[in-house]
């Protein structure tokens, strides 16, 4: 995941956006959630880049992009994105600053061709367009309410999306889910800072968001089916994540408060299972322990008897087995295996040693 706003990006691409309030305190009511989203769709009219999805909360916000190969932008274009961005009475401001510089004839037309050029510069970029968004907001948060200095926490993250259908609609339903998570809505569609609740509602650029990533050969409603398909995949494992979770504090000796997510026959089953993988831990551990101690214990059972039999090579396994102090089972089977590692060796009632093969 790239937090830098200042790589080139590669076009045809699509990234999730994510940044958060400095200190990750909630800052951000309705009011300026609206501004918020207002500023997104203003900007990415300007810059190029398609919005395909989003979620604003309380302290961070999600957006889910497509950024398209970049194109020759017009004059007449770059003036109306301008507009978009700025307003529509930047366009007549515009219109009359160009009609002034090309008065003054060569000159007046390279400061045009400057003006138009430093524009287009600044689109088809995600860096500039993320820039723009958190730097204007800024600008407005900070006047409406007071407050001085940065407002977002470091720089943004960014996350390549493969731009398959399965990847991509993953990372919408991912963001989407984001409500329930923070116990912000009990409804997939019941957030109203959250796409899916636009597209719902039948919100334009939500619903060509939802059709870039599911295509156009459905309705509305099948692809709110498809997607709320996976949207239940992914709370069932977030619940189970949560229960896994309380669980493990829990064993670990903390205090932890039910979850409104998840419910206590939950964490009781993943607490039965983390027990079951802490007893199959340990008992491989001890297993392994065990096999390491025998392996010593022969080895250094070995090394007694080649030594009891360089003492006293007419040693019988009744014997060795008394001076082991192991059964003659045990003896005769320790008399076999040094014998097929040649390391002992039998003739004529008395044994020999030798070097090991």
């Amino acid at each position: 995941m790239s937090h830098s706003n200042n790589r080139v990006k590669e076009h045809e691409t699509v990234h999730h956006l994510i940044s958060r309030i400095a200190h990750r305190v909630y800052f951000l009511k309705d009011d300026e959630r609206k501004d918020f989203l207002e500023i997104v769709r203003r900007t990415a009219q300007f810059s190029g880049v398609r919005l395909l999805g989003w979620c604003v909360m309380g302290n961070h916000f999600h957006l889910l992009v497509f950024l398209p190969t970049r194109k020759f932008v017009s004059e007449h274009e770059v003036i109306e994105r301008y507009g978009a961005l700025k307003g529509t009475h930047a366009v007549s401001s515009v219109a009359a600053m160009f009609t002034e510089w090309r008065k003054q004839g060569e000159t007046g037309e390279r400061r045009v061709s400057e003006w138009l050029d430093a524009q287009r510069r600044r689109m088809y970029d995600i860096g500039i367009f993320m820039k723009i968004v958190k730097q204007w907001f800024t600008t407005e948060y900070n006047r409406r309410n007071g407050h001085k200095g940065t407002l977002w926490e470091s720089v943004y993250f960014d996350r390549a999306v493969p731009p398959r259908e399965s990847e991509m609609a993953k990372c919408l339903a991912y963001i989407h889910l984001n409500p329930i998570r923070a116990a912000e809505s009990d409804k997939f569609d019941g957030y109203t800072w959250s796409s899916y609740t636009a597209f719902r509602k039948g919100d334009p650029t939500a619903t060509a968001g939802m059709r870039f990533i599911y295509g156009n050969e459905e309705s509305d409603d099948a692809i709110a089916n498809r997607h709320e398909f996976l949207l239940e995949e992914l709370l069932e494992k977030e619940k189970l994540r949560r229960a896994e979770e309380i669980a493990r504090k829990r064993a670990a000796g903390y205090e932890v408060p039910p979850d409104p997510l998840t419910d206590e026959a939950m964490v009781a089953q993943r607490a039965a299972h983390l027990a079951e993988v802490q007893k199959a831990s340990v008992e491989l551990h001890e297993e392994r322990n065990y096999e390491k101690r025998r392996g010593k214990r022969c080895a250094l059972r070995e090394q007694e008897t080649i030594a009891l039999l360089a003492s006293n090579p007419e040693m019988n396994a009744s014997l060795l087995s008394e001076r082991l102090n192991v059964s003659v089972r045990t003896a005769y089977c320790v008399l076999k295996q040094l014998k097929n590692k040649g390391i002992i060796q039998q003739e004529g009632g008395r044994w020999r040693t030798k070097p090991a093969k």
